[in-house]
């Protein structure tokens, strides 16, 4: 009697791991995605055969290989499943790399919309094509008066149907940067947080109990107010309800580990924030507690001692590394239910 209820027991177990598929969801700044041809409306100048960075057919093929060689390793070598990115110069470019060589075999679809970027960089988002129904792809313009005249990377958003016929809001994002100084370029951040925020509100009109995924390169830390105060994320996931967002980032922030080191120093830029039915153990998708994680690779890092662990980048300055980013990728795990 008691072996038929350990057998019955075990086979409860096998059967619930079963009932759910384990999918990792990631974001990276590609640190300038260009390809080579000159488009009259960007300003791409820089990135040309003639240009500053001499920019040709072999760099090109070069940061498309080393790129998806990042993305194919993720995911225990599976690739990762939904990845969204920055710094992406045009549709041709995310296009190439979907088809790259080293991505081919998983089948990766699009969504991409140009925008009004003065550096002519966007948001992209890949998907395996395999877990979904359907995905209806939309874009956010930020309003430049709400950036002192500036024009910044629109918000993209990907409304994924998975096969489990749940819903899941994927917002891609790419804030101001920091090169006029962080407080002096703050407001910039708060702004664009907000819309992101506005987004976020109108989707919970919707459903309530919706799935939400913001992520990006925000330009500022997990403890900053644009994400705390402006987006409204947090990073205890005890108080996590409603409309209240949680940081999967913030404890990794606290532990001093980033995605992006600048003058010696990490910072948690990159970040994957969710909405609180993600934390829910009745919803039929879920964060896997603790999946959280900077992913780096040796590969993908400096070597030379004085610069050991950074980065490996494309370019710094005029000099070509033949690297990977300036920024490391960040990611999660999510349980999908039948």
């Amino acid at each position: 009697m008691l072996k038929t209820i350990y057998t019955t027991a075990l086979l409860t177990i096998i059967f619930i791991a079963n009932a759910q598929q384990k999918v990792c969801v990631a974001f990276y700044n590609q640190e300038n995605l260009f390809d080579t041809i000159n488009d009259p409306n960007k300003n791409d100048e820089e990135f040309l055969p003639e240009g500053k960075y001499k920019w040709n057919t072999e760099k090109y093929t070069n940061k498309l290989n080393h790129m998806a060689q990042v993305i194919a390793s993720m995911n225990e070598g599976k690739g990762a499943d939904f990845i969204g990115m920055c710094e992406v110069e045009s549709v041709n470019s995310l296009f190439d790399l979907s088809r790259n060589k080293k991505l081919k075999s998983m089948d990766y679809k699009l969504v991409f919309f140009e925008g009004a970027d003065e550096r002519g960089i966007d948001n992209g988002f890949l998907y395996k094509s395999s877990l979904v129904k359907s995905v209806v792809g939309k874009t956010y313009e930020v309003n430049p008066e709400g950036l002192g005249g500036d024009h910044t990377r629109n918000i993209l958003m990907a409304e994924v149907t998975l096969k489990n016929k749940e819903k899941v809001y994927f917002l891609v994002n790419h804030w101001p940067s920091r090169r006029e100084g962080e407080k002096e370029s703050e407001f910039k951040r708060k702004y664009v947080a907000s819309e992101v925020r506005k987004i976020c509100d109108d989707i919970y009109k919707t459903n309530p109990k919706a799935n939400i995924i913001v992520m990006g390169d925000l330009n500022d830390e997990p403890t900053n107010l644009s994400v705390i105060a402006s987006l409204g994320a947090i990073g205890a996931m005890s108080q996590t309800k409603n409309n209240i967002l949680f940081n999967t980032m913030y404890a990794l922030a606290m532990d001093e580990q980033g995605s992006h080191k600048y003058q010696g120093k990490w910072g948690m830029l990159d970040q994957i924030i969710i909405s609180a039915n993600l934390l829910n153990e009745k919803s039929k998708v879920q964060f896997v507690k603790e999946s959280a994680q900077v992913y780096k690779q040796d590969f993908m890092l400096e070597t030379a001692e004085k610069y050991k662990g950074n980065p490996l980048r494309t370019f710094v300055g005029n000099k070509y590394l033949n690297g990977y980013s300036d920024h490391l990728p960040v990611m999660i795990y999510l349980n999908i239910g039948k």
